[in-house]
């Protein structure tokens, strides 16, 4: 058995790599997680001396929930945590320590994520799987992440908080990126963790601060996040973003489908000519038979086809898709 070990976010980045340029795990693999991932916040103000405000507690539970989600997604092969069983729960039960002074709240992922890997049973392969675990790590616990998040809420509101990214920062993000192109189903886990960073921001009164650091004593981090409430104010003082559904049409490869879900064919679809990728949801009845065939056969694999799908647009990604149409080229040509 194949067995690699993820003790820091270097080597989660090391891996992520990896698996981004063509990297196959073994059917049989195991993957530990030690000591890592460690999401760490320090918040300064007069409710912090050790304790937990009431206010600070909905970001906990947000948290809690995309564990759960991310476990759904990778045994059930859908979001909804409906399917959880108490057991479950129990076994992905996060806890959360608190230091006194300021409130450092700190808790370790690595049990949970060692638990949601142990359970995967879904078509995805090892690689998808292990994306979205190590995604989902480094969405909780990097300081790029937040970063990232900073800089685009910054863009977004026309205001003065743009943090400077290292060289190495800078790297990290764009393998964030090639990520999301290579492994769609990471795009959701990135996004359930902003709307956690979004409702903690949203908890801060104007004389709170914030402090985000992912180093240890051994390894501290070069550059930390540091926001106050005024700035934590300003980043989120629009209630949060809703999902836009709206009609798409246009060109698209269909690079890999699913048959066993009984609603229909689950694909991952990739858009011309910007080459987005994105999964997608085809309905039993959308398409006649000569087209399942091909499906099957992976001829769409090889030439694009016209479809009109209907899409959840959230910060530029579609959360959800369903395809409506499907017509090859020639047919609509004729």
């Amino acid at each position: 058995m194949e067995t690699i070990k993820i003790t820091s976010e270097e080597e989660a980045f090391e891996l992520l790599s990896k698996l981004i340029e063509g990297f196959q795990l073994e059917e049989s693999f195991e993957v530990e997680f030690e000591s890592w991932p460690r999401f760490v916040i320090r918040i300064k103000g007069g409710d912090f001396d050790g304790t937990i405000p009431t206010r600070i507690m909905p970001t906990l539970l947000e948290l809690q929930k995309e564990v759960h989600r991310v476990y759904c997604k990778t045994n059930y092969g859908e979001e909804s945590t409906r399917r959880l069983t108490k057991q479950d729960r129990e076994e992905l039960e996060l806890l959360v320590r608190v230091d006194k002074g300021s409130s450092i709240f700190e808790t370790f992922l690595n049990e949970p994520i060692a638990r949601i890997l142990q359970g995967a049973i879904t078509k995805m392969t090892p690689e998808q799987i292990t994306a979205i675990l190590i995604v989902f790590g480094l969405s909780v616990t990097s300081v790029v992440f937040w970063k990232i998040w900073i800089n685009y809420r910054t863009k977004e509101k026309e205001l003065d908080h743009t943090l400077e990214l290292s060289k190495i920062e800078k790297e990290k993000m764009d393998l964030i990126r090639k990520a999301a192109m290579k492994f769609p189903e990471t795009q959701a886990v990135s996004e359930g963790m902003d709307n956690v960073r979004n409702e903690l921001l949203t908890k801060m009164k104007p004389s709170d601060s914030l402090e985000v650091d992912t180093g240890t004593e051994q390894e501290p981090y070069p550059t930390l996040v540091q926001i106050n409430g005024e700035q934590a104010s300003q980043l989120t003082h629009k209630p949060r973003e809703k999902a836009v559904e709206r009609l798409i049409d246009g060109e698209f490869f269909l690079r890999s489908t699913d048959f066993t879900r009984a609603e229909g064919v689950r694909a991952e679809v990739q858009r011309l000519p910007d080459g987005y990728s994105f999964r997608a949801d085809i309905p039993l009845g959308v398409l006649k038979h000569d087209q399942i065939e091909a499906l099957k056969n992976n001829s769409w694999n090889r030439k694009s086809v016209l479809m009109s799908v209907l899409v959840k647009e959230l910060y530029g990604t579609y959360t959800s898709a369903k395809v409506v149409s499907v017509k090859e080229k020639e047919e609509s040509e004729e």
